[in-house]
Order: structure tokens, then sequence, then C-alpha cells
């Protein structure tokens, strides 16, 4: 059977329901509400992003908030963990080691659309694939894209491309605690609230709501691995108050503030 088949995968799949029949193996998957992945490991390198939800990836001391658009490399043998607060959708990829150039950490880029429409393709193909065919020239393809990509350079969530969004960006990655609503937002981009809107989840992939919340728990976890307090970081990022900042920081990533810090310590 062919993903094309699977019109509702059953939730909360993973790779044990596809057998690593090629050396590159995809297929899509969703999670339900609260879905957690224990600490674990792959022998072989995993790429998955986001089509809808928000994802909190741990490996080690790194912590990454994986949004829409925006796509995780894991090399072979890295122990990670992975939280979905809410219902997700994703597109993973298995990787053999001699497939395809490993990165040395985790690797976060941007997805193109070529690159999504690549691996809709793969999804398509039945697990026994002609991998000296055409089909095997798409997956080899898209391996490159992936491995070509650079990094993300900007952390947090999607940029926009469209200039006027770019600048309501930058101003809150400046101070991500400015306080202004959507309406002060959509005058400052020159654009109406229903425009403002649309046009932002269209390029980022979430509401502007969403992603300044993003914004701020990305911002969270690194200034809480330069050992700044809990109480110091809710002030910085414009909480208002530090229980407010807690239940968001457990919502993104799973775990506490304090129990976060107290990882890093140790």
């Amino acid at each position: 059977m062919s993903v094309r088949d699977l019109a509702e995968p059953p939730i909360d799949q993973s790779s044990a329901d596809h057998p690593p029949v090629r050396p590159v193996v995809g297929f899509y998957g969703r999670s339900s509400k609260g879905y957690y992945d224990p600490p674990h490991a792959h022998d072989r390198a995993q790429f998955s992003y986001r089509l809808e939800g928000v994802a909190a990836v741990r490996a080690g001391d790194a912590a990454i908030v994986l949004p829409p658009g925006r796509g995780v490399w894991i090399p072979a043998g890295m122990r990670h963990e992975v939280s979905c607060r809410g219902p997700a959708a994703y597109n993973v990829l298995y990787v053999t080691v001699d497939a395809a150039p490993q990165p040395d950490d985790l690797r976060v880029i941007d997805i193109s659309p070529f690159l999504h429409a690549l691996m809709k393709e793969l999804l398509t193909f039945d697990a026994r694939y002609d991998a000296a065919g055409r089909e095997g020239e798409i997956v080899r393809l898209m391996l490159g894209e992936i491995t070509r990509a650079p990094p993300s350079t900007e952390a947090g969530p999607r940029l926009p491309d469209d200039v006027r969004l770019q600048r309501v960006c930058a101003a809150l990655r400046k101070d991500p605690a400015d306080p202004r609503d959507i309406d002060a937002w959509a005058d400052e981009a020159g654009m109406s609230r229903r425009t403002f809107t649309r046009n932002f989840r269209l390029e980022t992939g979430m509401s502007f709501v969403a992603w300044r919340q993003q914004l701020r728990m990305t911002q969270a976890a690194a200034m809480l691995s330069a050992r700044q307090s809990a109480t110091q970081v809710a002030r910085t990022l414009g909480f208002s108050s530090l229980s407010a900042f807690a239940t968001l920081f457990q919502k993104s990533f799973g775990i506490s503030p304090g129990r976060y810090a107290e990882q890093l310590d140790r």
C-alpha cells in the first residue's frame, strides 16, 4: 500500500509503521494533542517538518521550536525527544548514513516550495520504489535540496518575505516585550488588519499571535541556557507575570522553565 492510499493515517504514527525497505523512506504522520515522544535515537538520520501545529525538539542542551515551514535534520544516533502540545501533522524522512551527508548536530532549514513538492511526490511512492529509475532520481534530488540548503540564520519562527512584514518582525526581535496589538502592527506595516493577518499567515505558516509567542519562547530558551532566571526572562519578554510565562513555556516545550534550567545544570 502506498502513502497515497492512506487518506486518514492513524494518529501517532511512528517509523515502526514503515519498514525501511529502501535507503530513504518517508511518511506523513499526525499526532494527537499532548503527544510526547520520550528520548530516543534512530540508526538512520531523520528529517521532519511541520505541516500543521508546532513541535518542541530537544537534543542535549539544544531546544528548538519547530513551526510550520521549517524542518530539522537530526543525525543518526542522536538522542532526542519531541513534544506537540496540540494536534500536529508532519512529513518525515529516514535516511541511511551512506545515502546522504550527515550533519554534526541538529540542523534547521526553511522548507522551500520546491522541497515540499518533492516530498509530496515521494509520499506517493510504493515502499519498494525503483531506486534506479525516475523515483530514485527524485529522491536524490530531494536529498540534495535538504543537504545543500543553508541552515536557518534566524532563531525562532519563520520570517516572512514581504519587507513590510519583515519590518514588524525585526521590531519584535529587537524588543519582544513590545505591547502593541495587531491593529498597531498592521499600521506599522501599512496594511489593514485583515490584509496584515492574512498575509502574515500565508508568509509564515502561522498567525501573528502564534508567531510572537514562538519568538518569545525561542528567546526564552536561549536566555535560560545563558543562566538567566525565569523571573528575569519573563520580565524581559514582556509577560504580565511569572506564572503566565511558565504556562506558555510548559505548553511550548513540555517542561517547566525551572526543570529546563535544572537539566542544563546537570
